[in-house]
């Protein structure tokens, strides 16, 4: 056992034997709840495109998982609400960066993730 194992076995016993003598005497305390809120977690996302650089007219899959979800939307512009777990395949024939925003609702809130894609042309052979 080395010196340093030693020293944390030896902390918690010194604590509990340094409590003042009066702490025996202390009056309880007593805690009364009138209400609880419970409060719902916001959904997590995960958002990704299969491949982040690609020539003009390729193919990719964007991908998506989330928590916490009932429902997602964005993916397409039409405002279609999607499930909360899937991949759907895109081709993009316009060349730059291409962004999908997804927004994922939940009891707990919404939160937005965003996949992106980078679209070069082909080159001539």
């Amino acid at each position: 056992m080395t010196n340093r194992y030693r020293a944390l076995l030896f902390v918690p016993i010194l604590f509990l034997a340094a409590l003042p003598a009066h702490a025996a005497t202390t009056t309880p305390l007593t805690l009364s709840v009138k209400s609880i809120t419970i409060v719902k977690a916001p959904p997590t996302c995960e958002v990704r495109s299969t491949k982040r650089v690609m020539t003009s007219g390729s193919v990719t899959e964007i991908v998506w998982e989330s928590k916490n979800a009932t429902s997602m939307t964005g993916l397409t512009r039409d405002e279609k609400v999607w499930p909360t777990k899937g991949r759907q395949r895109v081709a993009i024939a316009f060349l730059g960066k291409h962004e999908f925003p997804m927004t994922f609702e939940g009891p707990g809130g919404r939160t937005t993730c965003v996949a992106k894609v980078f679209v070069h042309p082909k080159k001539d052979r």
